[in-house]
């Protein structure tokens, strides 16, 4: 059975070209185990129930639609509330600039969390607690607000501001530990911050006011713009690895391309260190984690090709948690979404293809060993050594140019790892057939998609785009962790 989910219906939610931006599934236990989840586009916001015995196979839940005219939404997170524990939905945008939180099951607003001077484009929630939210926006800040009713007079509690980003943020990331945070600008920099511990942030409830300081984190521990030609609209960790895409105009040279790449010397579970590094006229990387002088401070490890991917605001999405296969996936421009398994690259073949070769005589083969993502900071240590033993010179951010006597693997292996600027091709692709998207000709018509989710149990798979079109897919469960294939270097790497 294919690892890969199948397209279960199209929808389109609007009859216009209004956008639709943001699809997040709730990410808690429910009582009844349910998929839910909620779509944004300006001034809407829609909550369904994924079901396969329905048709069209989901139930709309809710649907919230702001008052304001001049509304208009990008970005949504769940949470809940912290004394009540009700489901809550914040959402935010370029207008209003704030986060509004609405209660899921009523739709009713219950309040708004204003201070970004510009418009909100990303919301998180940390993996810590689900009363610390983060907000990315215009005004070059990152800022993270805390729910709790004692933080009610100054709910913001911290602002990752100053020598970062020099122009708007427009994505970011926590890391599944909670300590660090990464964040993408329209400057092309790739930062990451030490998020302040919790001790740190909490206060006594008497010694709170509207009046009462947030803790500046003036300085990222690493920042590049040298990973990226272009601004970082989409990134994500993979264990202690990161994932992340730039927008492409489309008279630029540069390839359509997510990166996979690591932060040399960087240990989640270690201390922030004490210096963060500091700017300088001509420094265009800066990290304070340890790293050869023959470095940037990154390593570029993977790219995958992604075309018809200019514009901006395309982010990926990635299925990565404990028990489970890893998959990456991206839609675009031409109405068509790519999937890759990771844990095919990590290994180094198919397994179901694996298995049929088995069956044709070649008794004794041994399993390729598992290259996980967890270990794939080894596998670059070695292709450096083995670069450098040749005599090969790096390229830009210390990555080893291609070269023909790299570590490629074992003989068997079908996907060389050796080469990082040679962009893997997706390993399935599906355009749906749909005619739901004309223009006014009455002609068929492409949709780009803005944004992915994959549901919590790995079953479902939502993408949400251009001219209010949201297409749903769906794969059995059998399949969510490989269908009995080893999955240990995903899980270790989730758990990193």
């Amino acid at each position: 059975m294919d690892i890969f989910p199948t397209l279960t219906d199209c929808a389109r939610l609007f009859q216009g070209d209004q956008t639709l931006f943001d699809v997040k599934f709730f990410p808690y236990p429910t009582a009844d185990n349910d998929n839910i989840f909620a779509v944004t586009g300006e001034q809407d916001v829609f909550i369904f129930r994924p079901d396969l015995e329905s048709d069209p196979p989901y139930e709309l839940l809710g649907w919230y639609k702001d008052e304001d005219s001049k509304a208009f939404y990008n970005s949504l997170v769940w949470t809940v509330d912290p004394t009540t524990h009700r489901p809550l939905l914040c959402i935010a945008g370029s207008s209003p600039k704030q986060i509004k939180i609405l209660d899921a099951l009523t739709g009713e607003p219950l309040r708004t969390l204003p201070g970004h001077g510009k418009d909100i484009n990303d919301l998180a929630i940390s993996p810590l607690s689900t009363n610390l939210i983060a907000s990315a926006a215009e005004d070059y800040t990152i800022r993270l607000w805390d729910l709790r009713p004692k933080f009610e007079a100054q709910p913001c509690v911290a602002i990752f501001s100053g020598e970062g980003h020099k122009q708007p943020t427009l994505s970011m990331a926590f890391h599944p530990n909670g300590r660090w945070l990464l964040s993408g600008g329209l400057d092309t920099a790739v930062c990451l911050w030490a998020v302040p511990d919790l001790d740190q942030l909490d206060q006594p409830e008497d010694q709170i006011s509207q009046h009462t300081t947030p803790t500046v984190v003036y300085y990222p521990h690493f920042m590049s713009i040298e990973i990226h030609p272009n601004y970082v609209d989409c990134l994500q960790f993979y264990g202690d690895l990161i994932f992340s895409r730039a927008a492409r105009d489309q008279n630029s040279n540069n390839k359509n391309e997510i990166l996979l790449w690591k932060i040399d010397g960087f240990d989640p579970n270690d201390p922030a260190p004490s210096e963060p590094p500091m700017p300088g006229p001509t420094t265009y990387t800066r990290s304070s984690f340890p790293h050869p002088k023959s470095s940037r401070g990154f390593q570029r490890i993977l790219s995958f090709s992604i075309p018809h991917t200019d514009r901006f605001y395309h982010r990926f999405g990635l299925l990565h948690r404990p028990g489970m296969r890893p998959i990456l996936s991206m839609g675009n421009q031409e109405s068509t979404f790519l999937f890759w398994d990771l844990q095919k690259l990590e290994e180094g073949g198919d397994p179901a293809e694996e298995k049929k070769r088995g069956r044709g005589g070649k008794a004794g083969r041994k399993p390729n060993p598992t290259i996980s993502s967890e270990n794939l900071n080894r596998l670059d240590e070695v292709r450096s050594e083995s670069v450098a033993s040749d005599g090969n010179t790096t390229g830009g951010g210390g990555t080893p140019k291609p070269s023909s006597t790299s570590m490629s693997g074992p003989p068997e292996r079908r996907f060389a790892l050796s080469d990082p600027f040679t962009p893997l091709k997706a390993h399935a692709s599906f355009t749906p057939k749909t005619r739901l998207c004309r223009n006014a000709r009455g002609l068929d018509e492409h949709f780009a998609t803005s944004q992915m989710a994959w549901s919590p149990d790995g079953t479902w798979l939502v993408a949400c785009g251009d001219k209010g079109m949201m297409c749903i897919f769906h794969r059995d469960k059998s399949v969510v962790n490989g269908g009995g294939v080893r999955v240990e270097g995903a899980a270790a790497a989730s758990k990193a």
